[in-house]
């Protein structure tokens, strides 16, 4: 069977075990890889720690009308079927994929055998929507909470994602995910985002995927950031990002339980140096008492793990 059909062919699985040999790259599989400027580096691995294992294949999803990746990231090792898991949401011109990269997957196997508590992260394709129904008869938002639960629960794994995360555009979908689910009356127990997607004014909203002024204000979480005040947020943002101002704008509103600018750009080098903050934030709300960390504000960092 050949590579393209052994990864395209319908609901094919491409085991863990293949995906973390050498550095090949999930993206170097397939035709459409993560954005280059995004992915994240993969740093020198420690000795005798394995990176995430992860897999890919092929769902079809009725609210996006066509086939979309599923790519579930989890600690080497682990029995992912007794996980909790955290959907992970892509940024502008990316796809699942950056969920499962060779640095990603790297940084998640850091941050789990330093102590982080256990946790899947599943990643779907969601199209350059902003995660939400911008073009007729594609609603990635829909496809979150509607069908990936039973696509987890065919897995054996815990149907209803316990957590959230996203990058730039996904960083803002995840607050958007976030937001949903509390308005379903089934939050989430936490939701960190790295560089989110926000803007100021529409001058700016306008280049993006909405469909006017009215649906970016209905979708801003600038705006609905009160809706989120009973779940712990984390956010994190270069200093050089051009959303760093949106960023520090929210922070200001939300005062989420974390928050960290610090120096870097919109770049995957930059998320290299946030992610084991971001997966100990996460890791900490499905199991508090498995890290011990000092209080976290605005102006201090989780400890180095």
């Amino acid at each position: 069977m050949s590579r393209r059909r052994l990864l395209l062919g319908g609901g094919a699985v491409v085991g863990a075990g293949a995906l973390a040999a050498g550095a090949t790259s999930l993206a170097a599989m397939v035709e459409t890889p993560a954005p280059i400027p995004q992915r994240v580096p993969a740093v020198p691995r420690p000795p005798r720690t394995p990176d995430a294992a992860t897999t890919v294949e092929w769902v079809t999803s009725r609210a996006r009308n066509r086939s979309v990746r599923l790519v579930i990231s989890s600690p080497a090792g682990v029995d992912r079927r007794q996980l909790p898991v955290a959907v992970g949401l892509h940024g502008l011109g990316g796809n699942a994929l950056w969920w499962g990269d060779p640095g990603m997957r790297r940084a998640l196997g850091i941050a789990w055998a330093s102590g982080v508590p256990p946790f899947a992260i599943a990643a779907l394709d969601g199209g350059d929507n902003y995660w939400h129904p911008y073009r007729v008869g594609d609603d990635p938002m829909r496809m979150l909470l509607e069908e990936l639960p039973p696509w987890l629960g065919q897995r054996g794994m815990s149907g209803v994602p316990a957590l959230a995360t996203g990058v730039s555009m996904g960083g803002a979908g995840s607050l958007m995910y976030a937001r949903a689910r509390a308005g379903l009356r089934s939050p989430v127990k936490a939701v960190a985002a790295m560089s989110p997607g926000l803007f100021t004014d529409w001058s700016v909203a306008a280049k993006r995927p909405f469909a006017g002024v009215a649906d970016w204000e209905a979708n801003d979480p600038l705006r609905f950031y009160p809706e989120l005040a009973g779940t712990p947020t984390g956010m994190w943002c270069g200093d050089r990002d051009s959303f760093a101002d949106a960023v520090r704008r929210y922070i200001a509103l939300a005062r989420p339980q974390y928050s960290r600018i610090s120096p870097g750009a919109h770049t995957g080098s930059y998320y290299a140096t946030i992610l084991p903050q971001v997966i100990a934030f996460l890791g900490q709300h499905v199991a508090p008492s498995a890290l011990s960390f000092g209080p976290v504000s605005s102006n201090t960092a989780y400890p180095h793990l």
